[in-house]
């Protein structure tokens, strides 16, 4: 409780870091959460090591590891997500979520701080520990933890704007004012840089932990919401040309751990409440047994938004019917039939669809695993960078920086592998014709991933596209429709409260 109650102080934070023994595993896939070194006699390169995999039981939150997340949260105050948990968006927990209504007493917002906070500060115990070591395996565990922390720090600048640096040299102990613009982007962009020098590659033992290609893919989405055009194309190009990594089936990126596309995953840990839980999330129960599916829990709680999913064309590979005879595809919509041959939902004489009824569609982006451990903990990593996100960086950059034709060759790409044509003449001449249609290519490619929420702010298109939404479940648009301090999230009561010095988010982005 002692050492709470110091965590508690010295970062500003409401979570403590939980301790767990040392293993002495040799892969980071079974390595105890959150390890700390201890007392016994361990090289210090084997402390390096054992701290520095305790910053992975922390980075699960970025993926499906649970039932509140970074891709299901900030997923959910984008256009191509819906939470069913929680009503309206004037008193749901859920709704406020769908429709940008979260205010600073939301469990969700303290939430995502609290947990990428844990990143930063288990990153920090690594590199305050370590950082004058010349030995150079410790070396790269170092850069290891600073990728993870500059990365935790992009997440929350693009979520909360400028927030608290906390590197672990500060002295906090009257709290800790947010950064500036200047500091913040200082700060990440050196960091960035520093990382790039990580190995290209690891031993399969090692998978999951950031490479060269990461660094430099992470970055490059970075200076693309910078809009940064040509650093962003610099560092996509080169990922994309140097980095061996190729496009598989669009399914395959999601079923098949340590595919060809994915740059960096985040594992699945085989510990009950670590594994991939995106089925079971979005599964509801009577639909579950129609589809004959077994052994896997069904929450009910979200989907892809109807509006969205009507954006589609029908032919997309990545919204490909799902079949439960072979357990391949990806949608679930329309009226369902059970084995009587009635339909699911609704009546003989009024069947209602999947989307009427539960009000989105359901998705099975990572496929279904029958019969798995709790009935949910999939084995399925979570792919937070992966060429096909890249490819579709570079055409961006490559617009605004003029060359639509080459912009037009690599959404192309992506397009070709979703089973459609390319873009007319009439898109593939036009800058802005471009713009729109890139924005549109990375909400087909990449929904469910956590990226739309940063795509529509660059673009300037958040509130537009949240109002869309809000006007195809109300019937009206929203009362906040053009409140531009929605688009940052609030900072959590509890972190002001703890932090004299923080002050709330009260202005958009710029």
């Amino acid at each position: 409780m002692l050492r709470y109650k110091s965590i508690l102080k010295s970062l500003l934070i409401t979570c403590c870091i939980g301790i767990a023994g040392i293993s002495c595993s040799e892969s980071i896939l079974d390595e105890s959460l959150y390890s700390q070194i201890g007392d016994g006699n361990l090289s210090e390169q084997e402390g390096a090591r054992l701290l520095t995999d305790g910053i992975y039981g922390y980075v699960q939150y970025f993926s499906y590891f649970g039932g509140n997340n970074w891709p299901m949260n900030v997923s959910s105050n984008s256009d191509d997500f819906f939470c069913s948990w929680g009503g309206t968006p004037d008193t749901g927990w859920g709704g406020a979520q769908n429709f940008l209504n979260m205010d600073a007493g939301h469990s969700m917002a303290q939430t995502n701080w609290d947990n990428v906070y844990l990143v930063i500060s288990q990153a920090n115990e690594v590199i305050s520990k370590y950082e004058h070591s010349t030995d150079e395996k410790i070396q790269s565990y170092l850069k290891e933890a600073r990728f993870w922390r500059v990365y935790a720090y992009d997440k929350l600048y693009h979520l909360y704007g400028t927030v608290p640096l906390v590197t672990g040299k500060e002295d906090i102990s009257n709290g800790i004012a947010r950064a500036t613009k200047e500091e913040m982007e200082s700060f990440i962009e050196t960091e960035y840089k520093a990382v790039e020098s990580l190995p290209d590659t690891y031993p399969n033992t090692d998978y999951g932990r950031p490479t060269s290609w990461a660094a430099k893919a992470s970055a490059a989405r970075y200076y693309l919401n910078k809009k940064d055009w040509a650093k962003a194309s610099e560092l996509a190009l080169d990922v994309i040309q140097n980095g061996n990594f190729k496009l598989v089936d669009y399914q395959d990126i999601f079923s098949s751990n340590q595919n060809n596309e994915t740059i960096l995953a985040i594992n699945h840990i085989a510990k009950a409440g670590r594994g991939n839980k995106y089925v079971a999330l979005a599964l509801e129960a009577s639909l579950r047994e129609a589809l004959g599916i077994e052994g896997v829990s069904a929450s009910n709680g979200y989907g892809m938004s109807t509006p969205f999913f009507r954006t589609f064309d029908p032919a997309d590979k990545r919204i490909e019917k799902y079949d439960p005879v072979t357990g391949k595809g990806i949608l679930v919509s329309g009226i369902i039939y059970q084995a009587d041959g009635t339909p699911l939902y609704g009546t003989v004489e009024q069947p209602k669809t999947v989307e009427e009824q539960l009000e989105r569609v359901i998705t099975f982006k990572w496929e279904v695993q029958q019969n798995i451990p709790l009935g949910e903990d999939a084995g399925l990593n979570m792919p937070i960078l992966r060429l096909g996100e890249t490819l579709l960086t570079y055409a961006e950059a490559q617009n605004e920086l003029g060359n639509t034709q080459t912009a037009a060759e690599y959404v192309n790409m992506i397009r070709e592998r979703a089973g459609l044509s390319p873009l007319p003449s009439s898109v593939s001449g036009d800058q802005t014709a471009m713009r729109t249609a890139i924005l549109d290519e990375r909400g087909w490619e990449l929904y469910h991933e956590g990226y739309r929420r940063e795509d529509l702010v660059r673009n300037g298109k958040l509130l537009e596209k949240i109002n869309e939404k809000y006007r195809f479940y109300f019937g009206t648009d929203m009362p906040w429709a053009n409140d531009q301090g929605r688009i940052y999230q609030k900072i959590p009561t509890s972190a002001l409260l703890l932090n004299p010095l923080l002050k709330q988010n009260e202005y958009s982005v710029n």
